[in-house]
């Protein structure tokens, strides 16, 4: 299911990449990035959005269940897509922190975020997306998946949970759907977190093409797609 650090004393740092591997069950996961700098390509103009509203069409028309991470900037700036989101009975939303900067030194190349504004900016994420869409995140999740000790008893400390994964879409940056759906269909198993970006634009432009062959191709392989949490409660 995942990893549990030495000394986890009173909290639990585990770090949920997978469900149980018995079941032919998968969570397809999407983050909503985005980070001042991206808001600010998007105020210029030179960004169109970074929001790909294909992908909610998608996941509809093949009732298709999946977990959305939401960042808080993100949020902010798409309130009304946010809410859709959340009101979707088929999507799942969780926080994906505010400014989706690193929690832990390189991580892609985002911005450091301090540890002693950790919290906060958790918080600030869970405010917004809670006010916004009516929908309190149990999970959350690390910008990059990048992370150290300290960063996961922050988190565990607020009540979230920590939802990783175990398969990469590779759709970051990615002009070849064909990569993304091979990436994807090569890495698969019982019990998958499946991460991939709703974002759109030049950082992820070619999701919802491959998502449209993923989605029938793991099913005729006999996969369910369900939602973290439905994950989780098959988890023993």
């Amino acid at each position: 299911m995942g990893k549990l650090l030495p000394e986890a004393a009173s909290i639990s740092l585990q770090v949920v990449e997978n469900g149980d591997r018995r079941l032919p069950k998968v969570a397809l996961t999407f983050d909503a990035d985005m980070t001042p700098e991206m808001l600010l390509l998007l105020q210029k103009g030179f960004q169109k959005s970074w929001y790909n509203a294909a992908i909610k069409e998608t996941l509809d028309a093949t009732h298709t269940k999946a977990t959305v991470f939401l960042g808080g900037l993100w949020t902010h700036t798409y309130p009304k897509e946010a809410k859709a989101l959340a009101m979707d009975p088929l999507i799942e939303i969780g926080n994906h922190s505010y400014n989706h900067y690193a929690f832990s030194s390189w991580c892609y190349g985002l911005p450091l975020l301090p540890n002693t504004k950790d919290a906060d900016d958790v918080e600030m994420a869970q405010n917004i997306i809670a006010q916004t869409t009516g929908v309190t995140p149990r999970y959350f999740r690390f910008p990059g998946g990048c992370y150290e000790r300290v960063n996961l008893e922050t988190v565990a400390k607020l009540g979230l949970t920590i939802v990783h994964w175990d398969t990469v879409a590779g759709d970051g940056f990615n002009d070849d759907p064909t990569s993304i759906v091979r990436q994807v269909e090569s890495q698969v198993q019982n019990g998958s977190i499946i991460v991939m970006h709703i974002h759109d634009g030049t950082y992820a432009p070619k999701t919802d093409d491959a998502l449209v062959k993923i989605i029938p191709d793991l099913r005729k392989r006999g996969f369910e797609f369900v939602k973290v949490s439905e994950l989780l409660q098959d988890t023993p």
